[in-house]
């Protein structure tokens, strides 16, 4: 029996010591490329040993550190957190996945492993570098955590037709809607803007992300006091992101008062997907769901439902985007069906930096809007085409300071002659961010 036995402890022996005599080569091979800077031929040879050599702490250690050179940030985490996992006071290893998460903006999980580093028996040297690290670390965590720009704007402009297309694009007094001919729509004014805006982000992890973003703006008109307005927009949400995907989800909340009494209210929600498909090219799907209440005349009450579908092409000084809309308004009460709209929209979107200090920006669209019942006066179906550009110079006088001028036409056609209308407005503004 003790022959058996002896025999057995034998041969699993001389088959530990093949195997560690097979593993030291492939090691060693890998080793001597990636000392003598030959990283691109390390990494063949250990990807082609992959399979064998996986956890074993030495091989995942060096694979780590070849992927980290190689920028393949991922790799090199999975590799390091291998290695420790088998050898758990291996304080280079440690050191490096904590380089290869903040490397990769995992900055919570980079200040744990450096904080778990120093708790091991490291020389003095390496403790210092380790807690200068450290702190370099903590600062960037904590500036990422909660990432906070505002800016404040106003602008001085001339509004060619005030009354058309500024609200629910209806003609209405005393919550009666009147019949005007197209010459008594146009009043122009001159106006002055005055804006807030805030944005928040609150980092969670290196992929995900609580957004806050928060308007404010007041107009008040020369002449035309009837059409002076406040609006207030907030919205809310959680954003990932990660490799090529983007995801973000929204509620949205927005009040808007006419001429100092509430006019009209709106929540919601809203999200889009992003994917990234080229190195400069990017797929966009955008939905959006809210809910309409109009204070001062309840006929005016509707759901909203749009889905969009955007292409991307970005380059470092330049952004392009084709949109495609599909919506539908749905009024809330049976008796205002003729207030409902289904519409489709297309619009284009560029902005190019000449400089640090100069940019410009288009943007235009193209809507197709057909009502959902005839229109209880003149008894036909609303049918109606709205096109819009704009044109806008930016100025960076400073990292705070701009100024901004932008000129922009609204034109819609309509079966019926009374909704028709075309309008300019002009201004020329500066804003402060903080």
């Amino acid at each position: 029996m003790w022959r058996c036995t002896f025999y057995l402890c034998f041969y699993m022996f001389i088959g530990c010591s093949f195997s560690a005599i097979s593993s030291e080569q492939p090691l060693l091979k890998i080793s001597k490329a990636f000392n003598n800077q030959k990283t691109q031929e390390a990494f063949r040879l250990a990807e082609m040993y992959f399979d064998d050599l996986a956890g074993i702490p030495e091989f995942d250690s060096l694979y780590g550190q070849i992927c980290l050179k190689l920028n393949k940030i991922d790799e090199a985490v999975f590799a390091f957190e291998r290695a420790i996992s088998e050898k758990s006071d291996d304080y280079s290893a440690y050191y490096l996945l904590a380089l290869s998460y903040a490397k990769q903006n995992n900055l919570n999980q980079s200040e744990q492993t450096l904080s778990s580093l120093l708790l091991l028996s490291i020389p003095n040297d390496l403790r210092l570098n380790i807690e200068e690290t450290l702190r370099f670390v903590k600062n960037k965590r904590q500036s990422l955590d909660s990432h906070i720009s505002q800016r404040i704007s106003v602008n001085l402009g001339h509004d060619s037709n005030v009354n058309s297309g500024s609200l629910d694009d209806r003609v209405v007094v005393s919550g009666i809607e009147i019949l005007l001919d197209e010459a008594s729509l146009e009043s122009s004014d001159r106006f002055a803007r005055f804006s807030y805006d805030l944005y928040g982000k609150w980092q969670n992890t290196q992929y995900d992300a609580w957004r806050l973003n928060f308007n404010f703006s007041q107009q008040t008109h020369h002449r035309l006091s009837q059409f002076n307005r406040n609006q207030a927009n907030v919205g809310f949400g959680y954003e990932f992101a990660k490799s090529y995907y983007r995801f973000n989800f929204l509620g949205l909340a927005s009040v808007m008062s006419l001429d100092e009494a509430t006019y009209q209210q709106q929540v919601g929600i809203a999200s889009s997907i992003e994917y990234q498909f080229l190195k400069s090219w990017a797929l966009e799907l955008n939905g959006k769901a809210s809910s309409i209440n109009n204070v001062q005349n309840e006929h005016l009450d509707s759901e909203i439902f749009e889905l969009g579908l955007g292409f991307l092409y970005f380059e470092k000084s330049f952004l392009a985007k084709v949109t495609l809309l599909n919506g539908k308004q749905n009024a809330d009460l049976p008796i205002a069906r003729h207030y409902g709209r289904d519409y489709k929209a297309a619009s284009l979107y560029f902005s190019y930096s000449f400089s640090s200090f100069h940019s410009f920006v288009f943007s235009s669209q193209y809507k197709i809007v057909e009502h959902h019942d005839i229109h209880p006066f003149f008894l036909i179906l609303r049918d109606e085409k709205m096109r819009d550009a704009s044109f806008e110079w930016r100025y960076n006088l400073s990292r705070q300071w701009q100024i901004q001028t932008r000129f922009s036409h609204y034109k819609k056609s309509s079966n019926l002659a009374i909704y028709e209308f075309d309008r300019s407005e002009l201004y020329l503004g500066a804003s402060y961010d903080f």
